[in-house]
């Protein structure tokens, strides 16, 4: 009988080492799921999500140019230089400018920007701009978003596509930091 009880006792206690692995298991793999949830979450959510995101959207200006791959802006006569003055010295809030210039449709179509000029702005926060339209011969609209900001609202898309059914041309660029844009047509 000692035997019977003694081999039941080794039993039960297999048993329980067998669920305490087993519990100790899940609580691992519990704990590395809330671990990812939770990197995830400050990685993916405001603003790390969106500066991501902007990063991946927007391009880098060099020699005065911004290659977009099929298409590019060619910043001409000065006018980068301008834009960059006005991101400095308006850098509490947002601006507006209108790009002049043309389009020219070779082997790799090219945006050439050679003057601009600041519409009225109705109202400028640090986030939001809202200004009068540009003319119909602009061939860019450029605003400024916050530091890092890249991705376009849907403001900016809803006024990107409004000034489309005038000058089916325009493009919307949207300046992030002073070497650094998102562009949508």
């Amino acid at each position: 009988m000692d035997d019977t009880i003694k081999i039941e006792k080794e039993a039960e206690e297999e048993i329980a080492e067998e669920k305490s692995v087993l519990k100790r298991f899940l609580a691992i793999i519990i704990a590395i799921v809330i671990a990812i949830l939770i990197v995830s979450y400050v990685f993916v959510t405001y603003p790390i999500g969106t500066i991501l995101g902007g990063k991946l959207e927007s391009s880098p200006i060099r020699n005065n140019i911004i290659d977009l791959g099929k298409f590019s802006i060619a910043f001409e006569n000065s006018t980068y230089n301008e834009i960059r003055n006005n991101y400095f010295s308006e850098q509490k809030t947002e601006f507006s400018l209108c790009l002049l210039g043309y389009k020219e449709n070779s082997n790799k179509t090219v945006y050439h920007v050679t003057s601009l000029y600041k519409p009225d702005a109705y109202s400028q926060t640090f986030n939001e701009v809202v200004f009068k339209p540009c003319s119909e011969d602009t061939i860019i609209l450029l605003h400024t978003h916050p530091y890092k900001s890249c991705l376009a609202s849907e403001q900016d898309i809803i006024t990107l596509n409004k000034t489309k059914k005038i000058n089916p041309n325009v493009l919307m660029v949207v300046m992030c930091e002073p070497d650094r844009f998102s562009v949508y047509s």
